[in-house]
């Protein structure tokens, strides 16, 4: 499983951490991966490696996570969910064709950068997903229909139904996300 979370407050930078090598093929390698957006001030990082230019979109993130950055620089006006689906792709492998979990990770990463404060979510490689922090299933599934226009919400990768969208409140601060089979 593949676990993102963010940091947020006034005076910080948001920063979406993954990593964990915990679930994928081959010997067990854990770490962590940090993706900042650019619009504020990073922090030094001694003794790792930080990407020189920013990324544009969630191939370019996974690009440079495969490439073996610790840091990976975002820029302004990068979509909201390329963290996650970056992190997903960098974690399973998984490409283009792989819509179902690309799409589950498209809707995990809105969910979670409409988060005001803190949270978390979890990705299993099918793309399903859980959201943790002061979240309610209805507040969620309000802030995701602000993000899709039209009902639809586009990226390079996937273009995702806001009508596949599934949440179901799994504990007071835990939401589960999925989509309907066949929707993406």
């Amino acid at each position: 499983m593949l676990r993102i979370g963010t940091w947020r407050s006034a005076e910080s930078v948001d920063v979406v951490a993954c990593g964990w090598h915990d679930s994928g093929p081959g010997a067990l390698a854990t770490g962590i991966k940090l993706i900042y957006g650019t619009g504020g001030r990073v922090p030094e990082l001694p003794g790792l490696r930080v990407g020189a230019l920013p990324a544009q979109g969630a191939e370019e993130i996974a690009e440079l996570l495969c490439q073996g950055l610790d840091v990976v620089l975002t820029a302004p006006g990068c979509c909201p969910a390329a963290p996650v689906v970056a992190a997903g792709m960098w974690h399973y492998g998984w490409t283009r064709g792989d819509v179902g979990a690309l799409a589950g990770a498209t809707v995990a990463g809105l969910a979670m950068a409409a988060q005001a404060g803190p949270c978390s979510v979890e990705i299993w490689r099918d793309g399903r997903s859980s959201l943790d922090g002061h979240v309610t299933a209805a507040a969620v599934r309000a802030r995701l229909a602000a993000r899709f226009p039209g009902g639809r919400y586009r990226t390079p990768e996937v273009t995702v139904p806001l009508e596949s969208v599934r949440l179901s409140q799994e504990a007071p601060s835990r939401i589960r996300i999925a989509l309907r089979a066949g929707s993406r």
